[in-house]
């Protein structure tokens, strides 16, 4: 698929949109610029469409060979009119002014760029947030299909391997005071279209929860709460979503019999944001286990608003403690240094 291509273009970090938690928000942007904002290709090339305080900036690639966008060109557009834009190329020599243009479809969403006498046609995540408000999802699995990928999972024995280390003390993560616990594997509406647990609590280890605790006090100032999406995952249920997972896709999960998962552990945690005065949960950069370059913690695109709280959360929390990965911008690990014990207690046995 297109955008594989594109991402892997973006892997190795995009540094120039970085927030402070400690600048003043910026504004949200409206609808009718949010859904133009994205992924356009065309003529060998890719450009990338972003709002930033109020004003639209085109990334552009000039060179294939540039897989990092490192060495991207940005330009601000100045508005012209509804959906036409200017864009000023300046240089030592000369400066040329070429016009930007947006088509829509039906529903408002872009759906092509045209830039002088280029055009570039729109990218379209099939999922997530501001991609036509689409999901990803697996194909669906049948009952009885489900019931033996269960059994196989609940007959695997966990490598003696990854039982070394120390073992935490799981703790339940709704007694933090403010979190909103929202555990979507407990429900069919997540990536497999099954329910992965067999209850809705969240377990954390004892220090994690002690760590979110204050991340929680601390975003109150900012009018933000945390949304926690998943925590512990017994072994079986890692080795469950591997069996689930299609051959070509296997490599989305870590693999359970040689490496397991650092949520196997207690110490990995999945979060998100909600708004404190109308517990709504924000508008993020991506969509929560989205296979798409969105979900890269370095994704320059979206809004300034949508990468300033990205940034708050990412800051947050690698200040007490966690460690975020560059995969997934949800996916912070505690005491990453440390080794730790991988665990296989179902969570009917945990309170």
């Amino acid at each position: 698929m297109k955008y594989k291509k594109i991402a892997v273009g973006l892997l190795s970090g995009l540094l120039f949109c970085v927030q402070t938690v400690f600048a003043a928000m910026p504004k949200d942007a409206p609808k009718d610029i949010k859904y133009i904002l994205g992924f356009y290709y065309g003529n060998g090339e890719n450009i990338l469409i972003r709002e930033n305080n109020g004003r639209l900036e085109l990334l552009y690639r000039f060179s294939m060979e540039d897989k990092s966008f490192a060495g991207a060109n940005i330009y601000p557009l100045k508005k012209e009119r509804f959906d036409s834009y200017l864009m000023n190329e300046s240089g030592p020599m000369s400066s040329t002014e070429a016009q930007v243009r947006f088509e829509r479809d039906t529903d408002g969403y872009g759906i092509a760029c045209r830039v002088g006498g280029n055009t570039y046609s729109r990218l379209f995540f099939a999922y997530g947030e501001g991609e036509r408000g689409e999901k990803f999802r697996l194909p669906a699995k049948g009952e009885e299909e489900w019931l033996k990928l269960r059994e196989n999972a609940n007959a695997a024995v966990m490598p003696a391997a990854l039982q070394e280390g120390e073992a935490v003390v799981l703790v339940n993560a709704k007694n933090i005071p403010g979190i909103k616990i929202n555990s979507v594997y407990a429900a069919e509406d997540n990536f497999f279209r099954a329910a992965l647990y067999t209850k809705p609590d969240i377990f954390v280890s004892r220090q994690a929860c002690a760590a979110l605790e204050k991340v929680q006090a601390q975003l109150e100032p900012y009018g933000y709460g945390l949304i926690l999406w998943d925590g512990y995952r017994p072994w079986s249920v890692s080795k469950l979503a591997n069996l689930a997972l299609p051959e070509k896709q296997k490599s989305l999960l870590e693999d359970p019999e040689k490496k397991g998962s650092v949520h196997n552990t207690g110490q990995a945690v999945d979060v998100s944001l909600y708004d404190l005065a109308t517990g709504e949960a924000v508008e993020m950069l991506s969509d929560f286990d989205e296979p798409s370059v969105r979900q890269f913690a370095s994704y320059p695109g979206g809004t300034a608003k949508q990468r300033y709280i990205h940034s708050l959360l990412r800051d947050l929390m690698e200040a007490n403690g966690f460690q975020g990965i560059e995969m997934e911008w949800w996916h912070f690990e505690f005491a990453a240094d440390q080794k730790w014990s991988h665990l296989n207690i179902p969570l009917e046995e945990l309170q």
